[in-house]
């Protein structure tokens, strides 16, 4: 693994009073060897040899072995060699050893010896002739003693010194082990010269003469009253009154090589004879065990017990094994299959196990012993379900029929020739009239006794039915539980209980409560029925298609369930509270292989997959072994763990796990690996963490022990993490480590300022630049909009122009004379001054248009109109328009009448000179006009109408007079 040293160190902020903290209890005396928790790592090492096992005060472990020093959290073991941490120069550790100021000692082969504090490793001078160090031990002074190659050394105040021969030691030789004693003593063992006792400057040498079995000494340790045990060539040996001596509580050993021994904290000894497993010698009693996996021919080397009581053993090839203590037990045996399918206490107080390959055991002395005489008499070890009657029968259930075994030993076989409708059984219940209630793949029979023998009788209405579990209620009723629903046998009638049957649902389990509820187990959780209601405990109840195969009452507030999924803790007050509906939802207490059990999946599908027995603990059969509860004995972990963030990186980069810093800039992504030392149950402790000011509370991490951050904004941050142990008691302190994330240059605070001025200065150029082109685009509006309103003017002048003018003779129309007479009438009114109108009238202009056409007629009157026009007196003053067809109106202002018949004068000049043919005339051979003056000095009384009509009178009379000529109204020139 590539990472310095910083990597795997750990920065731990701990409870406080960690320095002083009370150890827990050692392992639990009252089980057996083999119901502990034995957890193999195997193949995790970088060599199978553990030859010394220490803990630091933070609760990580550490192990020697020749492939290189090796840290432990509770997850991987990581190794520390020289390609970690190059100032060590040798892969092969030889011990390891932490004093009471916290230091971990290493002592390696041929490189000398190291220390750690905090986080980093270095090497400590030694005399040149020492080269290897095999063992470390503090005494009471401080001082630090050495076992080499070169002999004992002492580490004191003063410096470091060799004890040979000068100083009573024996002749130099090889020391397997090293203890210090409460007393200031130090004891040491050798190959071949005993044990050596130093203190105060006095050595004592015991060997064969002194007690001890053989002078080849191969390990020691102190119990926990103090006393010295040695392990020899020839079996293990206690110091009392000056001498050696055997314990006779551990005769097996004598003449064993006992390679490795320890004394735990509450006075029992392990050892570890050669060819005998694991042996423990407690108050009570000595048992062994060399059944373990890995274990078997192994030699161990190494023992050590951490803070919580787990018992640690390092072994010469199969690396390291751990023992703890759990909250479930499981029990199995020397067996052909410890697939447990039934459990059963009968009124002796046997407790009966029925096995899937096996047959019937017994549980004695802590373990499963085959019934071997009762099983040579079964016709099929693969066992069912297990009951007794009133008369002390034991009635086992197979997969061949059943087998009533009687108290002196005989056994009675059923099947299908005494009227079993099937071959397999999976479930019994007491008749109370002495009968069996047996269940059967092909339906339910009823087994009694009478005078004549044994009858069996097929319950009509059940034949086919694959009957899994029966219960007989105190009324009489036999409940039924199939593979495809519930159904009752009362009174010789089979029905549905007064339920909807629950088809479709197996039923594997009753449980009667006394108020009369009855609790089912089924292929879909609990259920229970209250009167004849069915309320289902499934997903509300935390069962996800759980299948419950046993239903137990502890009498403490507690149902305990055996499933697929494992076993559970279900607490009365949480169903309690669903049926008052102050909760929707609950949730049991699942227990696993990290509480203890070999296997997860619980067995069932008959009837008695689980027990309770007399003594209140609960059995409940597992695919591999028989699993105990003992709710009066649970232990109990309340220990909280020690947290250690152990590696930081930053965009894949190690960082120094103690000391982040400042990191950065431009930092994509974090991982914080962190770690909680508890090992009891390594997979059931929790974690939770956070950056403070960042997360917005605590993130629920499980059992990830890794903490994921990308892009975080550059500032000061604090990552923390707690832990719990497996018994959910939290390190609420937990760990923490600083760090800063340094922004990029453009993301400074002066770069941001001269940006913010540089903005600001150039929002302001934009203003500026965008209040000129306003005022210009304005200046550009005003001028456009000014020349468009004159345009507009123009074009309504043009307009107005245009409306007043005749389409056909380009010279004012009707419309627009009368509105100029109108206006020049009151102008003139005004003034006093006088004024005249000319009505012109084209003569015999329609025999004209008959004669020449009308396009002929329109050119003679543009013609007219032009020659009226052009003899005015002004074109500004006066006033020619075409008043209707061949009539035209001439306004002459401050004209009186003696002018007026001037100007018209010259009009009918004007229309002569123009000689437009005119062969159909009576007049003239050319067009003429005929003209009515009408010339008023007005007054208010005079309008335009009467103006017009005088005109068109006169213009009348002219006609009526020969035509081509003038006439005047009364009072007017004529």
């Amino acid at each position: 693994m590539n990472r310095r040293v910083g990597g795997w160190a750990s920065l731990v902020l701990v409870v406080c009073g960690l320095l002083a903290f009370t150890p827990a209890s050692a392992l639990d005396p009252d089980r057996a060897i083999g119901q502990l928790t034995h957890v193999w790592y195997e193949n995790q090492l970088p060599q199978g040899t553990v030859l010394s096992i220490a803990q630091r005060k933070d609760g990580s472990i550490w192990l020697a072995t020749y492939g290189g020093l090796v840290h432990h959290s509770g997850a991987e073991f990581d190794t520390i060699d020289p390609r970690v941490a190059p100032v060590l120069k040798s892969t092969a550790i030889t011990a390891v050893y932490v004093d009471r100021d916290g230091t971990l000692w290493v002592g390696t082969l041929n490189d000398g010896l190291y220390r750690m504090r905090g986080r980093e490793l270095e090497s400590v001078a030694l005399p040149a002739n020492i080269r290897s160090v095999f063992g470390i031990v503090e005494d009471q002074s401080g001082a630090l003693w050495l076992t080499t190659n070169a002999g004992v050394a002492r580490m004191g105040v003063k410096g470091i010194r060799l004890l040979g021969e000068e100083s009573g030691f024996p002749p130099r030789g090889f020391y397997h082990s090293i203890v210090a004693d409460a007393a200031g003593g130090v004891w040491i063992a050798t190959d071949g010269a005993g044990v050596v006792h130093w203190l105060n400057g006095h050595v004592e040498t015991f060997d064969t003469r002194r007690g001890l079995p053989s002078d080849a000494v191969h390990s020691l340790a102190i119990d926990h009253v103090g006393t010295v045990w040695a392990g020899t060539q020839a079996g293990p040996v206690r110091y009392r009154d000056g001498s050696f001596e055997r314990d006779p509580r551990a005769a097996a050993l004598d003449g064993k090589r006992i390679y490795s021994l320890f004394g735990d904290r509450d006075g029992n000894m392990w050892f570890a004879p050669l060819g005998m497993g694991i042996c423990r010698l407690t108050a009570a009693r000595f048992d062994c065990d060399d059944t373990l996996s890995g274990m078997v021919g192994e030699t161990v080397r190494s023992m050590f017990e951490d803070h919580e009581g787990n018992l640690w053993l390092g072994t010469t090839s199969s690396g390291i094994h751990r023992f703890s203590d759990s909250k479930l037990i499981t029990v199995t045996g020397k067996m052909d299959s410890n697939a447990v399918r039934a459990v059963y206490q009968d009124r002796a107080g046997t407790l009966w196990i029925g096995t899937d390959g096996a047959g019937l055991a017994r549980y004695e002395n802590q373990v499963l012993v085959p019934a071997k005489a009762i099983n040579a008499k079964l016709p099929s070890l693969l066992v069912r379900a297990i009951q007794s009657d009133a008369a002390g029968n034991l009635w086992v259930g197979s997969t061949d029929g059943l087998s009533r075994i009687a108290p002196n030993g005989t056994v009675r076989n059923f099947g299908t020739g005494d009227g079993l409708p099937g071959t397999i059984v999976f479930a019994f219940a007491p008749s109370r009239d002495g009968g069996m209630w047996v269940g059967t793949l092909q339906g339910v029979a009823k087994i009694t006794r009478d005078k004549v023998g044994d009858k069996v009788s097929v319950v009509p209405g059940t034949h086919g039915d694959d009957t899994r579990a029966l219960y007989e209620d105190p009324a009489g009723r036999l409940w039924i539980g199939e593979r495809s629903g519930l159904r009752c046998l009362h009174d010789g009638v089979v029905d549905r209980c007064g339920t909807g049957g629950l088809p479709g649902i197996s039923v594997f389990a009753f449980h009667p409560e006394p108020n009369g509820d009855l609790w089912l187990g089924t292929s879909q959780g609990l259920m229970r029925i209250r009167g004849q209601v069915v309320q289902p405990f499934t997903e509300r109840a935390g069962f996800y298609g759980d299948t419950v195969f046993a239903v137990l009452d502890d009498d403490a507030g507690h149902f305990w369930v055996s499933s697929n999924r494992g076993i559970a803790r279900l607490a009365r007050a949480d169903i309690d509270a669903l049926d008052r509906g102050s909760v929707k939802q609950i949730e049991p207490h699942w227990y696993g292989k990290h509480d203890g059990m070999l296997s997860q999946q619980a067995n069932g599908a008959s009837q008695t997959p689980a027990w309770r027995t007399r003594d209140g603990r609960m059995w409940f059969g597992t695919a591999n072994g028989v699993v105990i509860v003992d709710p009066k004995h649970e232990r109990v972990n309340r220990m909280s763990p020690p947290v250690a963030i152990e590696r930081v990186l930053v965009d894949g980069q190690d960082v120094a796990a103690d000391h982040v810093g400042r990191i950065g800039p431009d930092v994509e992504r974090i991982e914080l690996h962190y770690a909680a030392m508890s090992y009891v149950a390594p997979a059931a402790v929790k974690y939770r963490y956070r950056i403070e000011g960042f997360d917005r509370g605590w993130i629920d991490a499980g059992a990830s022990r890794v903490a994921y951050y990308t892009n975080l904004p550059p500032g000061d941050y604090v990552f923390r993490a707690i832990a719990s142990n497996n018994d959910g008691v939290w390190n609420t302190d937990g760990a923490s480590v600083a760090f800063t994330i340094v922004p990029s240059w453009y993301a400074t605070w002066w770069f941001r300022t001269l940006v913010a001025l540089a903005v600001i200065g150039l929002l302001a150029a934009i203003y500026r630049l965008r209040v000129w082109r306003l005022h210009e685009r304005q200046r550009e509006l005003t001028r456009e909009v000014a020349q468009r309103t004159e345009a507009l003017r123009n074009a309504n002048a043009e307009l107005k122009r245009l409306a007043a003018l005749d389409g056909l003779t380009h010279i004012a129309n009707r419309g627009a004379f009368n509105l100029r007479l109108r206006e020049t009438l009151d102008e003139h009114t005004a003034s006093g001054s006088p004024l005249a109108v000319l009505m012109c009238d084209v003569d015999a202009f329609k025999a004209y248009n008959d004669t020449y056409g009308h396009l002929a007629g329109d050119v003679a009157l543009t013609a007219v109109a032009e020659a009226l026009t052009n003899v005015l007196r002004s074109k500004a003053a006066d006033l020619a328009a075409r008043y209707g067809g061949e009539e035209f109106a001439v306004l002459l202002v401050e004209c009186d009448a003696a002018e007026a018949a001037v100007v018209a004068q010259r009009m009918l000049n004007a229309v002569r000179a123009l000689a437009i043919e005119h062969r159909s005339s009576d007049t003239a051979p050319h067009v003429t006009i005929s003209i009515g003056i009408a010339a008023v000095v007005p007054t208010a009384m005079d309008s335009p109408e009467q103006l017009l009509r005088c005109a068109d009178e006169a213009l009348y009379r002219a006609k009526a007079e020969g035509r081509d000529r003038m006439g005047g109204g009364p009072g007017l020139v004529g």
